[in-house]
């Protein structure tokens, strides 16, 4: 079945081509085709700390090379308080090419009291000429330190120094982070046939859990866990309003997604909120400087409504569910197109529900994570690149490290990614 629509994928590709240059032949000179703007970060890493030297390098792509050399001046909209300073401006692309740089750092001495969140404009941009197809959200982190905890957890921190001899003070906040995702590829989309390396990195940004207790200490991953939110939203997106072949076919009769799409007003330019955690990090068998971190979960993956109670369909006479998983990393995901969806949902509309749990839907537990992480469903298959392992973490309060390994699977993969993830201390 799989080499059936790659082959058809590929004859539709060649007769596509004798359509494009018969079009291009008979095409006005005079009709000005926009070159689009896509600004993405190649190495994943979105987010920069207030206070340290880290940067963002911004890649500049354009949809088809320049006849001249030509500038473009980028400025950061939404930093009122210049907190981001861009270098490498304006970005000039040489002629016969489509590609550029720029890069963002803090400001010196600037005072972040709270995350700052912003995209890019282009100043004095010809529109008929050009249009951004692609911004992109890059975000400062506020810094942190145990000096902004409330007085209840800075109680726990001293007796957890008590207790077990460990100090979780410089953990709280941003730490910095190096990671890669193993991924075996073998998907019928574009941008999941080959097998590839993901680099992870940036900052997590972390807190004590409210779940803390004097025995077990508690962390969230409350900003950029495991380095994973633009990996995360790159490939939701190319999943479902970016698939233009199945899920989001101009072509309504075609469209998988298009009944979604219809009823909550979602596609790819759409303006939409994507942020993750992963909260509930339990640290276990705390013993000579080390402890192990629980960070899995099991049961039903429920879909939950605004109060967290599992929502039970009428219509479907059952639970709803994100997807079968039985165990699973506990991606916690804020995403406004899946908000509109499931406040439908709640209340009651019926179109919402029976798209719910299908591949018309805007969950992003329905395409992220839809594999057993405590057991290998793909065991046994040879014929297969599967890089699972059994998922794992530790901190080293000696050494200032938190490791983590784990496999991660999303919708239109066949095997395990492996997804390894180092903190470390400055």
């Amino acid at each position: 079945m799989k080499k059936s629509l790659q082959t058809l994928a590929a004859m539709a590709a060649v007769i596509c081509g004798f359509v494009l240059v018969s079009c291009s032949e008979d095409k006005d000179p005079d009709t000005t085709v926009i070159n689009h703007i896509y600004l993405q970060v190649p190495d994943g890493n979105a987010t920069i700390v207030a206070g340290t030297d880290a940067t963002i390098e911004v890649q500049v792509r354009l949809s088809q090379t320049v006849a001249e050399n030509t500038s473009f001046t980028f400025a950061v909209d939404g930093d009122e308080d210049g907190v981001f300073v861009i270098t490498n401006n304006p970005v000039v692309i040489k002629a016969g090419e489509a590609e550029g740089f720029f890069t963002v750092a803090p400001a010196a001495g600037a005072v972040v009291p709270e995350d700052v969140t912003a995209k890019f404009t282009i100043t004095n941009l010809d529109p008929s000429k050009f249009d951004i197809a692609q911004n992109l959200t890059i975000k400062m982190l506020a810094a942190q330190s145990s000096g902004d905890l409330d007085p209840e957890i800075a109680a726990l921190v001293e007796a957890w120094k008590t207790s077990y001899g460990v100090d979780l003070a410089p953990w709280i906040g941003n730490v910095k982070l190096e990671g890669e995702i193993e991924f075996p590829g073998d998907g019928f989309l574009d941008p999941f046939v080959s097998p590839t390396t993901y680099t992870l990195s940036g900052y997590t940004k972390f807190a004590i859990s409210q779940e803390s207790t004097e025995e077990m200490p508690v962390l969230d991953m409350i900003e950029n866990p495991m380095g994973m939110t633009d990996y995360l939203y790159t490939t939701l997106r190319q999943l479902t309003v970016e698939d233009y072949e199945y899920f989001a076919n101009e072509d309504e009769e075609y469209s998988i997604g298009g009944p979604i799409m219809k009823l909550i007003g979602w596609n790819a330019d759409s303006q939409e909120s994507f942020t993750v955690t992963l909260p509930g990090i339990k640290i276990t068998d705390i013993a000579n400087g080390k402890a192990t971190l629980e960070f899995v979960e099991e049961g039903e993956n429920y879909i939950l409504n605004s109060k967290g109670e599992p929502i039970y369909s009428e219509l479907l006479e059952d639970y709803l569910l994100h997807n079968y998983a039985t165990s699973w990393i506990p991606f916690q995901y804020d995403f406004t197109a899946w908000n509109r969806q499931l406040g439908l949902v709640e209340d009651g509309n019926e179109e919402a529900i029976e798209l719910t749990g299908t591949l018309s839907t805007a969950d992003p537990q329905f395409y992220l994570g839809t594999e057993d992480v405590l057991e290998d469903y793909y065991e046994g298959e040879d014929d297969i690149l599967n890089y699972y392992v059994y998922p794992s973490g530790v901190i080293d309060f000696n050494a200032g490290t938190i490791t983590f390994e784990f496999p991660f699977c999303h919708y239109d993969q066949y095997g395990y990614s492996r997804v390894k993830v180092t903190y470390t201390l400055n």
